[in-house]
């Protein structure tokens, strides 16, 4: 095992910036309960004959006023964290033997070493859209479940404050080749155009899955070299993902600044 101590990069602060941010859908939930509880706060001041009625609107009122506060001290919370480590300017880099990765309930997770230390770090996330897809920003994600590629070399970058700035498995690179977009490809996306697609070859390293709220399916992220993914292929996947499978990533790139479209997966 190693440490070492360095400058945090461009990529590093552009991270935390991002992180220190309320956007995308995290704002639009914000918005919509600070809404909801201004209504129900209002409520409380028209004049009621019925007091089943206003004790009814006071709890909700109650509920709604703790979920908010609950939700607005996370992201004071998330940018105070991002400032001070873009303030203090470094980060630290750990490179170990993984010994195991999983989720340590408190929303991030716990990289264990072979010798037996544990780093417990808070994980970004890629944003994602409306439509489900990754974007190029970053949110702090809450991890319920996290598993990783056991026995693997790893080297991880850590703020001051705690926050994986970047993971990379030095004997695990993934290989990025262009390739034409075939007709299958172009039925998938429902456009008919000429260009390239880009296949990422490699071993997924990670997969972690942040907590999901409500009945949807969960989003799935796997991590091919240093990068992570968000799992929603058009296409759906044949094969079970998890840490050390071989993996072919066809990707199709977002033209003018939209974001990339992942096509499908398959085992190498």
């Amino acid at each position: 095992m190693t440490r070492q101590e360095t400058q945090l990069t461009e990529t590093d602060v552009q991270l935390l910036q991002s992180l220190g941010q309320v956007k995308g859908r995290r704002l639009r939930l914000l918005v919509f309960f600070t809404c909801v509880t201004l209504v129900f706060g209002l409520l409380l001041f028209i004049p009621a004959e019925a007091a089943g009625f206003t004790i009814g609107v006071a709890l909700i009122f109650l509920l709604m006023f703790s979920l908010c506060y609950f939700m607005w001290r996370g992201v004071w919370l998330m940018r105070r964290r991002s400032q001070r480590s873009i303030d203090n300017g470094r980060k630290g880099i750990i490179e170990m033997q993984l010994k195991g990765l999983q989720a340590n309930g408190r929303g991030g997770v716990d990289y264990v070493a072979d010798s037996g230390e544990v780093y417990r770090l808070a994980v970004p996330l890629p944003g994602v859209s409306v439509l489900g897809r990754q974007l190029a920003s970053w949110y702090p994600g809450v991890i319920e479940y996290a598993a990783g590629a056991v026995g693997e070399r790893v080297q991880l970058h850590i703020s001051v404050t705690g926050v994986l700035l970047r993971v990379v498995y030095p004997d695990s690179p993934a290989v990025k080749a262009p390739a034409v977009l075939t007709e299958t490809d172009k039925r998938l996306v429902g456009e008919h155009r000429d260009g390239e697609k880009m296949i990422i070859i490699g071993k997924i390293t990670e997969v972690l899955v942040p907590l999901q709220r409500g009945k949807g399916l969960h989003d799935t992220y796997i991590r091919i070299g240093d990068t992570l993914y968000l799992l929603k292929p058009l296409r759906q996947t044949e094969h079970p993902v998890s840490p050390g499978l071989e993996v072919h990533l066809h990707v199709l790139p977002g033209r003018n600044g939209e974001a990339d479209k992942v096509l499908y997966l398959l085992g190498a």
